[in-house]
């Protein structure tokens, strides 16, 4: 690994999260493969939403093959279901609806990563000896997935388990309608956030 390479790692609560067969977008390969491919598209990284350079937090595109999306394209016949979860112990609860259906082609994918010091913002903690730690995977039909608008409002709010960023109002309407159209995959056994 080159010197000017971060030393790049995998954060507790991805590593949790993003499991194959769970609710959310899964990456089928291994975990050094993942960070491999990170660190192949590291030269094209670019500043998270909300952030306007790249010292905090940074969106590496990555090779989509391997990668399962969360997302579920919903119309009126999708049937849903609705639960009060959390995303872990600590964190305050919300209504999250998941959709049965056909999970949506990971034609493009990218990895998001949180800095050493951003990761201990709000209470947080870092999951190991890293410079980068891997929070979110991100896979579906379009390169530039908003992020959820209810993980915008807990970041600018500074609400436990955010890590501050003021969005703009565009940015947020950018969200809502692209997130209106589509759920989470509803994965019978998993309406909770038992998994992390």
């Amino acid at each position: 690994m080159k010197n000017d390479q971060p030393k790049l790692g995998w954060s507790d609560f991805a590593a949790g999260r993003h499991r194959p067969g769970g609710k959310h977008t899964w990456f089928e390969g291994p975990p050094d493969e993942l960070l491999a491919r990170v660190r192949a598209g590291w030269a094209a990284r670019r500043p998270g939403a909300g952030r306007s350079d790249l010292s905090q937090v940074v969106i590496v595109p990555v090779e989509p093959a391997g990668f399962v999306s969360s997302t579920v394209r919903v119309d009126e016949g999708t049937p849903l279901h609705a639960v009060y979860d959390r995303r872990q112990a600590g964190e305050a609860g919300f209504v999250r609806v998941t959709a049965e259906g056909e999970r949506e082609p990971a034609t493009y994918a990218s990895v998001v990563l949180y800095s050493a010091a951003t990761l201990q913002e709000n209470g947080g903690r870092r999951s190991g000896d890293f410079d980068w730690e891997v929070v979110c995977l991100l896979a579906g039909p379009t390169a530039e997935e908003p992020m959820d608008p209810l993980t915008m409002a807990r970041n600018m709010l500074e609400k436990t388990g955010g890590t501050f960023c003021a969005y703009t109002a565009e940015q947020f309407a950018e969200a809502i309608w692209y997130w209106a159209a589509r759920a989470t995959a509803h994965v019978p056994g998993q309406d909770s956030s038992d998994e992390g």
